[in-house]
Formats: C-alpha cells, sequence, structure tokens
C-alpha cells in the first residue's frame, strides 16, 4: 500500500475551563495561571519530542480545542503557535482554528490570535438563553455572545463558525430557532448543530438520575434538528456531515480530515491521533502529562494499529455520516471489495424503503433518515 502523502491535521488541546458544563465530557481543569505556563512548557516539549518524525510532512489545518482555549492567560495562543511554526511544516493556506467561550473571548485576545496567524473562529454560542445556559453550568450569558460577535463583526473577520446545541432540558424548539436564526443574521458561515448526548459520567446525567431534571425524547431532538437544517438550507448553508452546515467553501477543512479518514496528529493532554494506521492517545492526567514530559518522557497512554476490518467498519459509518455519503469506487480499490455485490440484499431492502440512494458513484443516506442513521450504517458493516 502506498504511503499516504496528503496533507495532515494538527489537533492541539487546550485543558483549561472556569467551570465544567453539566453536559461536557471532555477531558478539561479549573484555571489556574502557573498551571498553563507549566503546560506550554510541556506542550513545547512534546513539539520537541515529536517534531523529527513528520520532516517530511506537511499540516494543512490546525486545530486549537478544549476545554477553552480562550481562557488561557494573554500570549499563551501566540507563544504555543510560534512554536508551532518553528517545529512543523504549515502550508502557506492552512486553515487554523480556534475555539471560543464568549464569556473569556475580548478584543485583545481576538487580536493576538489573528496576529498569530488564526484564521477561523469557532465560537461556542450553544443557545442565546441566559438562564438555560447557566442552568446547565454554561459560564456565558447573551450579553457575552452579543459583545463576542460585535468584535468579530467590526474587525470584518470572516470565517466564523458556531456550536448550536439542541436538546438542553427545558429547551424549547423555538429558542433553537431563534438561536439559528441570529447565527445567520450575524454572518456565521459554518454552524454546527448537536443533539445532545448524555453521558454517564457528567453532572447532567447525574440529575437525571436524580430526577431534578428530565430529559427531551428523541422524536424532539429530531424534529428540532429538521427544522434547523430546513432553515439553514433555506438560507444558503450546505449541510456536508450529519451535523454540520458551511457556506460554500466554508467546510471545516480540519474536520473533514476525521470523516475523511485523513491522518492528523493529536497534541496535548488527552488528545487523539491517527498516523500511518495507528490511532493512539495521550494521557487524561494532566499532572502526569506535565511531570512526564519535564522528564523528557512520552505522553502517549494507549496505542493501536487498526486491523482491516476496523478501517473498513470506520470508512462505511464515517462515509455515511457526510452528505456527499460513501465512495463507492474508493472502497474497492481500498479494500477490494464491492460493497454493491457483498451487501446486496441489505442494500436493496435499504433502497426499496427510500432509506439510501446510490448516485454519482456514492451510495448515500437520503435525508429523512439522515439523523437517525446508526441502524442504516450498521447494515451494511
Amino acid at each position: 500500500m502506498e504511503k499516504d502523502l496528503r496533507p495532515r491535521g494538527l489537533y492541539i488541546h487546550i485543558p483549561f475551563c472556569s467551570s465544567k458544563c453539566d453536559y461536557c465530557d471532555f477531558v478539561s481543569f479549573s484555571m489556574d495561571n502557573k498551571a498553563q505556563e507549566l503546560y506550554l512548557d510541556a506542550l513545547c516539549t512534546e513539539m520537541d519530542l515529536v517534531k523529527n518524525d513528520y520532516n517530511d510532512v506537511i499540516f494543512d489545518s490546525i486545530f486549537i480545542g478544549g476545554g477553552t482555549p480562550s481562557i488561557v492567560y494573554n500570549g499563551f495562543i501566540s507563544g504555543m503557535l510560534r512554536k508551532v511554526y518553528s517545529s512543523f511544516h504549515i502550508a502557506d493556506d492552512a486553515e487554523i482554528s480556534i475555539e471560543v467561550n464568549p464569556s473569556s473571548f475580548d478584543k485583545d485576545k481576538f487580536f493576538e490570535y489573528v496576529q498569530a496567524g488564526v484564521n477561523r473562529i469557532s465560537v461556542g454560542v450553544q443557545c442565546l438563553d441566559s438562564k438555560l445556559l447557566a442552568k446547565n453550568g454554561r459560564n456565558q450569558t447573551k450579553k457575552h455572545i452579543k459583545e463576542t460577535f460585535s468584535i468579530l463583526k467590526n474587525s470584518e473577520f470572516v470565517n466564523v463558525s458556531a456550536d448550536l446545541m439542541i436538546g438542553l432540558p427545558e429547551q424549547k424548539s423555538s429558542k433553537v430557532m431563534k438561536t439559528a436564526k441570529f447565527l445567520v443574521k450575524n454572518n456565521v458561515k459554518h454552524i454546527s448543530t448537536y443533539g445532545l448526548q448524555i453521558e454517564r459520567r457528567t453532572i447532567l446525567a447525574d440529575k437525571i438520575r436524580r430526577g431534578l431534571v428530565k430529559p427531551h425524547d428523541d422524536e424532539h431532538i429530531t424534529k428540532t434538528y429538521y427544522k434547523v437544517a430546513d432553515f439553514l438550507k433555506k438560507k444558503g448553508f450546505i449541510r456536508y456531515e450529519v451535523s454540520n452546515f458551511a457556506r460554500p467553501g466554508f467546510e471545516c477543512r480540519h474536520n473533514m480530515k476525521y470523516w475523511n479518514h485523513t491522518q492528523y496528529l493529536g497534541l496535548g493532554v488527552s488528545a487523539y491521533s491517527f498516523i500511518d494506521g495507528y490511532r493512539f492517545f495521550n494521557t487524561k492526567r494532566l499532572d502526569t502529562y506535565i511531570d512526564n514530559l519535564s522528564q523528557g518522557k512520552s505522553v502517549i497512554f494507549s496505542k493501536e494499529y487498526l486491523s482491516i476490518a476496523e478501517k473498513r467498519m470506520e470508512t462505511i459509518m464515517l462515509g455515511l455520516r457526510r452528505s456527499k455519503g460513501l465512495n463507492l469506487a474508493y472502497f474497492q480499490e481500498f479494500f477490494g471489495e464491492d460493497i454493491l455485490a457483498t451487501r446486496a440484499m441489505q442494500i436493496r431492502k435499504l433502497l426499496d424503503n427510500g432509506m439510501i440512494e446510490i448516485s454519482d458513484g456514492y451510495l448515500r443516506i437520503t435525508d429523512p433518515y439522515f439523523y437517525v442513521s446508526n441502524s442504516i450504517m450498521l447494515e451494511l458493516i
């Protein structure tokens, strides 16, 4: 098999937050300037440890996620990116994204990011209802959100993305639509629409177990999703993945690497990587991450080589998450399998039921079933 020479993505995890949202299960820690300084030193050391492995690699996307990257002290992000540029080959036209929380974003940080090379900002809006945000432990208000978009609008910053949450307890569909309309009005080019997933080890899951809050059922979330999808389509957005909508040309290059099974390197505590057929991830413990790197030790916690069966399964599932669908020619070339033949019976049933369609060399899930596609994917694996 030929070596994959496509440009790779670089993900950097910033694990600090002012507080933990009720629904969040990402690795994050309360903020502390000393810890942030130690973490930046550790990140730079990790880059030094791995950079020689990527001398012949071009990275054309950088995604700074969290946690809350905008919460770290001024100068952290610019210092970190200077180290990135000196350690790796970054494409001249690289997409460089950073997640920001409206409660920790201001003009100084905006100018720092832009001067450091950031050209895409992803705003964690979730919803415009300040009371609902507070009930879910999110430290921001409608005022914070409006101030953030005022900064971006006045600076004429073009490539703005935003997260929109569906299905928060007590969140009505009308409130979701109000937020979607606000984002379109404020010239957002990319909207990630996430249905609430109740993760087992979260504050929200505990509240539900104790009967303190009542979650929405799947039907409510699905109906709300399609309302948002129909609205965004009318406004000129293209749905290119189950949860992601963009104006033409503003699809997230970095996230496309995940869905297209392209290689990416993850740096930072708990960061995942997919390189040369191996999937590996760093320790989730902040103290271990910092201590190991202070001694020049690896922070990789687990590493596995994906089998052909695992790659096949992921290729099907990731392909069908995209509106474009599964590339049949690529699938046959890579796996030596004509899936139209090996899954002929299942495909015929799905076609007869209007759940999938085949055209232009792609197998895709039809719109009415796109948001509830897991059972369809299982038929084809």
